[in-house]
């Protein structure tokens, strides 16, 4: 009888010691040797963190078409909590193709919305588009996460307080345009408010209110839209957009503002029945393809990084057809990361310590509370609850 045996050979301790060594050469910036263990390690093992790794050694040594391409099979492995995003958002910065490093960069933020660069690296890009509603809004998460408050904090942090305090002062001028009946000059102040600070909701408010009241029905649509951007339950705005949308005949549009704004006069029965009546008499008059011109709509939003609007569309083209929802609900899905991870991580925050908590383990629960009371608005709710339940001197 013949009989063979066969032995397994352990390397997880040469793995290691090649994994700490490389991760040393890396720290003292000796990036050449640090990729030569990491490409070594391939021969044995495959995770995202070491093509992130390798990835990296590449951006190191400024050679970014293997840096991309590593990035890129991390991404294949994880593609949600990779840092990865981050290094390809500023591959493609490097290139000036600023559309894929804002998309890179917002992915970056989904999973990581405190994280100061990714902040500041989507400010400045928008900034570089034009886009400047997304780059204040980008610039204000940054002043309100950013950890080393040195020079450049300051400056962004002065300029953002400035261009409010006038947009402040000339929403007020506005007003008293308003008051002693001077519509054009109180139109030309609020242009001038929204030019210096565009994501306050009162100035894009009444300003699309405003051009409403003067029939001009296509200003009117640019700022009730970005009001509804700002606050997308504002009973007025939904109101005031869906009459902007029937007067310039986009009845498809009206009709998916008075089904957003359904829900809100439930209480109020004129106006729920007006409401139920008038989405009625629309429906009858679409087919099944009334949708496709918000989805032309929300394809081109989203290819030029205006994810607010492209939310908003996608949604319609939902409201229009509920089939829809197989092929734009993803969609969906990551936009409201991209524009709303703080959600998603306040929940999970607060179920999280809340466990700890029950468990009398404060130490980890404080953490957990912390993270929600980084995150939150402070007069919201979730960081009211917060921080009644950090435990002090423990």
């Amino acid at each position: 009888m013949v009989s063979s045996n066969y032995y397994i050979v352990d390397n997880s301790d040469i793995e290691t010691q090649k994994l700490e060594a490389a991760k040393n050469h890396y720290s003292k910036g000796d990036y050449s040797s640090a990729l030569k263990l990491y490409l070594d390690m391939l021969n044995t093992s495959m995770s995202y963190k070491l093509y992130y790794e390798i990835g990296r050694c590449y951006y190191k040594l400024n050679d970014f078409l293997p840096a991309e391409e590593y990035f890129k099979k991390s991404i294949s492995l994880e593609s949600f909590k990779n840092p990865s995003y981050l290094y390809l958002g500023n591959i493609y910065y490097k290139k000036e193709n600023l559309n894929q490093a804002i998309k890179y960069w917002v992915s970056s933020y989904a999973y990581k919305p405190d994280d100061e660069a990714v902040c500041l690296n989507l400010a400045t890009a928008y900034f570089n588009k034009g886009m400047n509603f997304q780059a204040i809004f980008y610039y204000e998460k940054y002043l309100k996460y950013a950890k080393n408050k040195g020079d450049s904090y300051d400056v962004i942090k002065s300029s953002i307080e400035k261009c409010q305090g006038i947009s402040k002062q000339f929403l007020q001028k506005a007003k008293i345009s308003i008051a002693n009946k001077n519509i054009k000059t109180a139109i030309e102040d609020l242009n001038y408010a929204i030019k210096n600070y565009p994501i306050d909701f009162d100035v894009n408010h009444l300003l699309g209110a405003l051009y409403l009241q003067e029939n001009d029905y296509m200003h009117a649509l640019i700022y009730l839209k970005q009001a509804l951007c700002l606050d997308y339950k504002s009973l007025d705005v939904l109101q005031k957009l869906s009459s902007v949308f029937i007067n310039v005949g986009d009845f498809t549009s009206a009709y998916c503002t008075m089904r957003r704004l359904l829900p809100l006069v439930i209480h109020n029965q004129n106006e729920y029945l007006k409401t139920l009546q008038l989405i009625k008499d629309l429906d009858d008059s679409f087919d099944d393809y009334s949708y496709v011109g918000h989805k032309e709509w929300a394809d081109k939003y989203f290819s030029d990084n205006n994810y607010h609007m492209a939310l908003m569309e996608y949604e319609n083209c939902v409201i229009l057809k509920d089939q829809m929802l197989d092929s734009v609900g993803e969609r969906i899905d990551k936009i409201k990361l991209f524009l709303y991870p703080e959600t998603r991580i306040i929940k999970t925050c607060l179920e999280k310590g809340g466990e700890f908590y029950t468990n009398k383990d404060f130490r980890t629960s404080n953490k957990y509370f912390s993270k929600v009371m980084l995150l939150s608005n402070e007069n919201s709710s979730e960081y009211k609850f917060a921080k009644s339940k950090v435990v002090e001197n423990i």
